[in-house]
């Protein structure tokens, strides 16, 4: 049985952080949504998360641990998309319109959407005037409308 104490990890450190250590935690767009479990960090090292259930991970957060002066910076993994794009702001409206209705995560750029690769997609896209490509990027889909933070009215 080792004697390391098991790193857990627990909060979103608020300002920036100069001093520790950091240990880099790469994650896909589905893996950010996750906030407790076990993990591996991009070191191999196990990584017990215990987040609050509020909040979204986000590429570049850095979560405080048990341990002071260790830190985790979330990074977020490149992944197979879909990049769709169009001549008209109508034809991308109609897009989105119809991947929306079949639940279908989407990051919505100016005048770009990336969704994640799927052949059944490419055969839905074939039926609009698109162009769209395979391409690998970091993924940043929308959270739902029920999930975005509260402003302040004050």
């Amino acid at each position: 049985m080792s004697n390391k104490k098991e790193i857990i990890v627990t909060d979103w450190i608020k300002q920036n952080c100069d001093e520790g250590k950091f240990l880099n935690l790469t994650l896909s767009s589905d893996q950010r949504r996750v906030f407790r479990g076990k993990r591996k960090s991009d070191c191999n090292q196990e990584l017990q998360l215990q987040l609050p259930r509020e909040g979204i991970l986000i590429d570049g957060d850095i979560l405080r641990t048990n341990h002071k002066k260790l830190f985790v910076k979330i990074i977020a993994q490149k992944e197979n998309l879909i990049e769709i794009t169009a001549k008209t702001d109508l034809e991308i409206i109609k897009v989105a319109y119809h991947l929306g209705n079949r639940h279908v995560e989407i990051e919505i750029n100016e005048n770009i959407l990336f969704t994640k690769s799927d052949y059944i997609i490419e055969e839905l896209l074939k039926n609009f005037d698109v162009v769209f490509s395979k391409v690998e990027k970091k993924f940043f889909p929308e959270i739902g409308a029920f999930h975005h933070e509260k402003k302040s009215l004050s």
